[in-house]
């Protein structure tokens, strides 16, 4: 008989962590099953004002602690003690002062994952400077990279963030096989600054005689049809190109040698565009995406949240799940990217409320209603 429970249940998370990177990190181990105890401060999260919020912590369980009390750092360092893995992701050295540093924490528990995710690194001449995803993104080049060769753009979803995200998740889920395996725990540590140049990996590549490929590409690019509507156009090689010259009813360009590859085709924009942007403006754009569906070239239409959240495929995937949230009423967020065959992963619920599980959390830790009354009082917990 298959074991169904979700792959990280049993696993227990105390998350120290705040904004995008780092909660959404501990979002994904929730997604998979683990006890995920969010600590915050007795005003709560920097973020918890943003919509955002809601999906960056969803799964969680929160407990509000005044960490800058002695009283309110035992209370972190005893929920350590029974973790199995602890992630913050405050700027180097203040987990430290704070009394929730690796090395102590470690000392508590041999078997405690610790990871830290940083804006810059935890070492290096950024060290002490505050960074964020567009910052991030302006350095590595990305900004400049949509712009074209003009105005540099900046990209609205937080890319750097979600995917240095991902990047934590992953260090951990490998730390954790390691110390199954081996019985040896460890720190783990990625950055934003990790995280863009490996999202930037292909354009990082460098050698005499590189070729350019920041210009804009005819087929592979935007296009306005007739009604106004946009669509991408993602035709990415040869067979592709020579399919959609016959969409385009250009079959003379299909084997013309100034478009015979991706590279002439770049190099010979300045023609082909013009052709192009003509065929795409004489049709609607349902009418041009069916027409390519048809004849198996990679393309879709541009459409706003509003029309992805009630998308015929995010439905079938289930990927939008509505709760009766206790403060903002009826809340749509998304699930879980993630699909497992076996130990299947189950829906989490929503983000929590600030200090909604503090009682449990701690009862479960072993503190009684009079230590509970006591530490409200003296508002070291709420």
């Amino acid at each position: 008989m298959a074991d169904l429970r979700p792959p990280l249940d049993g696993v227990r998370v105390v998350d120290l962590t705040s904004y995008i990177a780092g909660s959404y990190a501990a979002t994904m181990l929730a997604d998979m099953g683990a006890d995920v105890q969010k600590i915050e401060s007795l005003e709560g999260d920097s973020f918890r004002e943003l919509p955002g919020f809601h999906a960056w912590n969803r799964g969680k369980r929160s407990i509000c602690v005044n960490l800058k009390t002695p009283d309110g750092l035992s209370i972190v360092q005893r929920l350590a003690r029974d973790a199995d893995v602890v992630m913050e992701n405050m700027r180097p050295g203040v987990a430290d002062r704070l009394g929730v540093g690796e090395a102590t924490l470690r000392d508590l528990n041999p078997r405690l994952i610790y990871c830290s995710t940083t804006a810059f690194g935890s070492t290096g001449p950024y060290v002490d400077r505050p960074g964020f995803d567009p910052v991030l993104q302006g350095m590595a080049g990305i900004m400049a990279l949509q712009g074209f060769g003009g105005p540099p753009q900046y990209l609205r979803i937080a890319v750097v963030d979600y995917y240095a995200a991902a990047l934590t998740a992953q260090a951990v889920l490998a730390a954790l096989f390691v110390r199954e395996r081996t019985g040896v725990a460890q720190k783990v540590e990625t950055s934003l600054f990790h995280a863009v140049a490996a999202l930037q990996a292909g354009n990082f590549v460098n050698y005499p005689g590189k070729p350019s490929v920041f210009r804009d590409n005819p087929t592979y690019r935007l296009y306005q049809a007739a009604d106004g509507e946009w669509l991408f156009l993602a035709c990415g090689n040869q067979s592709f190109w020579v399919k959609l010259c016959q969409v385009l009813d250009m079959a003379e360009l299909a084997h013309d040698p100034r478009f015979a590859s991706w590279m002439l085709r770049l190099d010979n924009r300045e023609v082909l565009l013009p052709i192009m942007e003509t065929r795409f403006r004489s049709r609607s754009r349902d009418a041009w995406l069916e027409a390519l569906r048809a004849a198996d070239i990679p393309a879709g239409p541009v459409h706003t949240i509003d029309e992805f959240r009630r998308h015929p495929l995010t439905e079938h995937h289930g990927m939008a799940r509505t709760y009766d949230h206790p403060e903002v009423g009826s809340l749509t967020l998304p699930a879980s990217s993630l699909l497992f065959a076996q130990t299947k992963t189950q829906d989490v619920g929503p983000a929590p409320t600030l200090g909604q599980h503090t009682n449990d959390i701690l009862r479960a830790a072993g503190y009684g209603e009079p230590e509970l009354a006591d530490l409200r009082n003296r508002k070291i917990i709420r």
